[in-house]
């Protein structure tokens, strides 16, 4: 054997070090520690080391690879075809209680949706329990060309955080919401977050004209001549909503133009016919 083929002392000791800490990490993963504080200092800063340690992992591999591993340079965005991919990956998850979010923070960009599965609003009962959402956003990264969820932010979570917060403000139940998030590659939460709305036509985008408003951010009377929005005349509740004398549709008209867009486009009853209808367009 040649000297060039003989390992090196250092990198023999690497390999070591790293097979055990994967041994280590494998199994604390694995046994989750349900108990574990997450948001102790002790586990925020071995959070952070990882963080780092996966950097400096990735500069080893691609500095003494054999072969060069690299990035993408190019990649496929704003197309159905791609978009209708993550519609199937999206709607395969489980769907997740909204009301529970102010304990679960995660990192990440992309596209969400808010389901509703109660039984207090008639008008929403077509809906409930259903795969078609009442609301389908999107939440852009902190950092434009982000490569990672960590580096994107909490924009997700914010966004849904904040939609909590303004449904529990209603005489809507938090409980009767639940709510499927995806980060997704920086740049085509757009494209994909308009192929899910021309999906499902949510009642509650302002892409259907019919109950509009959620992602308003509180105009007043005093300074713009705003009229209600249909989402706070049909769910008040919102303090500076009310402040506004005027609504841009009444009540009973805002529910009609409901009952009929569910039946011109009926929800999704469950994924079957979902993902039957997708594999078809």
């Amino acid at each position: 054997m040649s000297g060039s083929d003989q390992p090196h002392p250092s990198f023999q000791g690497i390999e070591r070090q790293i097979k055990e800490l994967n041994r280590l990490l494998s199994r604390t993963v694995r046994e989750k520690h349900a108990e574990t504080n997450r948001t102790s200092p002790a586990v925020q800063k071995a959070v952070s080391s990882a963080g780092e340690l996966v950097e400096a992992l990735r500069s080893f591999r691609e500095t003494f690879s054999a072969v060069s591993i690299g990035s993408l340079g190019i990649t496929l965005g704003r197309s159905d075809s791609i978009a209708r991919f993550f519609a199937f990956s999206f709607c395969n998850q489980e769907m997740r209680p909204l009301v529970e979010l102010e304990t679960c923070p995660f990192y990440g960009s992309g596209v969400y949706a808010v389901y509703f599965v109660g039984g207090g609003m008639p008008v929403y009962q077509p809906l409930s329990g259903s795969e078609t959402p009442l609301y389908v956003g999107k939440a852009d990264p902190k950092n434009p060309q982000a490569e990672s969820t960590e580096e994107q932010g909490v924009a997700l979570y914010s966004r849904l955080r904040e939609h909590a917060k303004n449904i529990a403000k209603t005489d809507l139940r938090l409980e009767d919401f639940r709510y499927r998030a995806s980060p997704i590659q920086s740049g085509m939460q757009m494209a994909v977050e308009d192929f899910m709305i021309r999906l499902f036509r949510p009642i509650w985008n302002k892409q259907t004209k019919i109950c509009f408003g959620l992602g308003k951010h509180g105009d007043r009377a005093t300074t713009r001549a705003n009229k209600r929005s249909p989402w706070d005349t049909l769910h008040p509740g919102r303090h500076w909503a009310a402040d506004t004398t005027e609504d841009q549709m009444l009540r009973t008209d805002i529910e009609a133009k409901i009952r009929h867009h569910l039946r011109e486009h009926p929800p999704f009853a469950d994924k079957a016919t979902l993902f039957r209808h997708l594999s078809l367009i």
